[in-house]
């Protein structure tokens, strides 16, 4: 529930088409360094959820998650 109220708060009305996400970094330490350089604590904890689903599956499109992230949450 707590979730899919986040979802329809923040969703935009008509999704990025997907060649203009940005690409996935080079590696998981550098998308968590990308993290905690931007210093906002949900885009931390969004990037340790996003490395443990790249760990498990591989899919880059968990770290251009994070990445996607640092540009949409304005930073302190």
């Amino acid at each position: 529930p707590g979730s899919a109220a986040v979802t329809a708060a923040y969703a935009p009305a008509v999704p990025a088409p997907r060649d203009s996400l940005p690409a996935a970094p080079e590696s998981a330490d550098e998308v968590f360094a990308r993290a905690v350089r931007h210093q906002d604590e949900h885009v931390i904890k969004l990037a340790d959820t996003c490395l443990d689903v790249h760990q498990r599956t591989g899919h880059s499109d968990a770290l251009a998650a994070v990445v996607r992230a640092t540009e949409l949450i304005s930073e302190p």
